[in-house]
């Protein structure tokens, strides 16, 4: 297995592909913030296996990451670029151990890119694991499962990031739990 970092916008397009196509609960390619992204590779046929993607961390931060990292809020926004998410994990191809490996070379990867990309050293990868799913590569892989987001019901969700100040007036909800919920995962590098 090989990971590529994405460079063009043909390998773009690719990782496009794959989200909209295989991933199971946020089939969305786009984020907002900082983003590098690998397209992953058999080693012996050249194959594409899936993509795995970097980026910025969450603001404002789940009270479980605080918790873990020992951080105020406050003390959190000084040391922000040092997180970052792994905001897909998405695999065309399943084999046995195979989202380990990825998940493994790919903090190893994620360090460096991070570095020359960015110029800020990489402390902690955080993920979230929703949709029924457990997380099971991760805990394979011993990132530290640190609590659960509230979530929001899916008929009155909003981004602070997305959405005016008028329209999160309007729309905004205290998170209540439901379906959106999901599990965080925290990996220190």
């Amino acid at each position: 297995m090989i990971l590529r970092l994405v460079k063009t916008d043909e390998q773009k397009l690719i990782v496009q592909r794959i989200i909209s196509m295989y991933h199971s609960y946020v089939p969305s390619h786009k984020s907002v913030g900082r983003r590098i992204d690998w397209i992953i590779y058999d080693s012996d046929n050249f194959t594409i296996l899936g993509m795995i993607g970097l980026g910025s961390s969450v603001y404002p931060p789940p009270k479980d990451i605080l918790r873990f990292v020992g951080k105020t809020k406050n003390e959190y926004k000084l040391v922000f670029n040092q997180f970052a998410n792994n905001w897909r994990f998405c695999m065309i191809a399943h084999r046995k151990n195979l989202g380990t490996q990825i998940l493994r070379e790919f903090r190893k990867q994620a360090k460096i890119e991070w570095k020359n990309k960015y110029g800020d050293d990489l402390k902690y990868i955080i993920t979230f694991v929703g949709a029924g799913h457990d997380g099971a590569i991760y805990k394979a892989d011993n990132w530290k499962f640190i609590g659960k987001t509230s979530g929001l019901p899916p008929h009155k969700s909003s981004s602070m990031k997305w959405n005016t100040n008028d329209q999160l007036k309007e729309t905004f909800v205290k998170p209540v739990g439901g379906e959106l919920q999901k599990f965080i995962f925290i990996k220190e590098i």
